[in-house]
């Protein structure tokens, strides 16, 4: 190599570089940021039924949709149920063996589950 390359396309490996790299304190600042449009934490005490309640996201006073959801626990019962009495299929007509996801029927959000 010669002398114009060299100084171009330094090489990383030799010792005689005086750049030493500048070593920067760490900062310990915390800094919150909120923003206007972030949902508010309200405890949601959600259950198997509908709820009446204050949305997180458009803070409408609400009363839940409910939609239920078969879970492993469903299909572990439909498996007993077919054992015990050949009808595999009772767990899933019935809610109380499936858990309950809430919506806010205002803006459609996801509020949380209840699990059985």
């Amino acid at each position: 190599m010669n002398q114009e390359t060299d100084r171009l396309y330094p090489n990383p490996m030799t010792t005689d570089s005086k750049v030493q790299p500048e070593i920067l304190p760490l900062s310990t600042s915390v800094f919150t940021v909120s923003s206007p449009n972030a949902p508010r934490p309200i405890p949601l005490l959600l259950g198997p039924d509908n709820t009446v309640t204050v949305c997180p996201f458009c803070n409408n006073n609400i009363k839940t949709s409910v939609r239920y959801k078969s879970t492993t626990r469903t299909h572990i019962l439909a498996v007993l149920c077919c054992f015990v009495c050949c009808c595999c299929c009772i767990p899933y007509c019935m809610d109380s063996a499936k858990n309950a996801d809430h919506y806010c029927p205002s803006c459609k959000n996801y509020l949380g589950t209840y699990e059985k």
